[in-house]
């Protein structure tokens, strides 16, 4: 064969493996992006077989997949030590000087009952036991006594309503930065816990079987927790 024959038949050759290897195909999607040689796929579906059948695994919404029921998922999950939060939350200055004031009304309103107490007291105290007004000043006592009863009956109420409302508003607020902070990581769910290890705080039976059952994991790994970053993006320092 003549030297130019050869270098014309190589040429061909090369051109038809180029058409059928190297020449890129049709864009077969809106978003086409490159496929890393080592990466397998696209596909729509991968099939996996086993002896109780095939299971299709597929992208739906980014997400891997195994079944059609909306369950049928794989979540990114993560864990934030809710005790932790919710308690630097409540030891914020805002919180803490709502319950000052609480407090301090409170006391001016214990002092109050106190001089009334000690007016009667001063009032019938060195009277005769037979004294007639002394029954009088029985009758003071015990009506003073009944209103401040009301009165403590009422301000307990009234903390534990200031005190649940303090609590459910943390709470709000670290649901909010669990949210930001969940877009951010692009996490699914996101489970309250305290960690195994933590030391239990109450030596009553009750108490510590709910200490038990806010420990929602019994093992689990360290980057589940996103605590830290849940904390700083409240202002918190961890």
């Amino acid at each position: 064969m003549k030297k130019i024959e050869r270098i014309a038949l190589c040429l061909t050759i090369l051109t038809v493996a180029w058409l059928l290897i190297g020449r890129p195909g049709p864009d077969s999607s809106a978003n086409a992006r490159a496929v890393n040689m080592a990466d397998l796929g696209p596909a729509q579906n991968i099939l996996l077989e086993s002896k109780d059948g095939v299971l299709t695994l597929r992208n739906e919404a980014n997400h891997l997949a195994f079944g059609d029921q909306p369950t049928s998922r794989v979540w990114s999950c993560a864990a934030v030590h809710l005790d932790k939060v919710l308690k630097e939350l409540l030891a914020n200055t805002r919180f803490m000087d709502e319950r000052s004031q609480f407090e301090e009304a409170a006391k001016k309103q214990s002092a109050d009952f106190e001089r009334q107490l000690e007016a009667i007291k001063a009032k019938y105290g060195d009277m005769p036991k037979d004294s007639p007004d002394l029954s009088k000043g029985k009758e003071e006592m015990q009506a003073l006594y009944g209103q401040y009863q009301k009165w403590n009956e009422g301000v307990s109420a009234s903390q534990s309503k200031l005190m649940a409302g303090q609590v459910e508003s943390a709470y709000r607020e670290l649901v909010t930065a669990v949210d930001v902070v969940a877009d951010r990581q692009k996490i699914d769910v996101v489970y309250r816990f305290i960690p195994a290890a933590t030391p239990f705080e109450s030596a009553q039976l009750g108490d510590a079987m709910v200490q038990v059952q806010a420990r929602t994991f019994l093992r689990a790994p360290e980057s589940l927790d996103i605590t830290a970053e849940v904390m700083k993006e409240l202002g918190l320092k961890d």
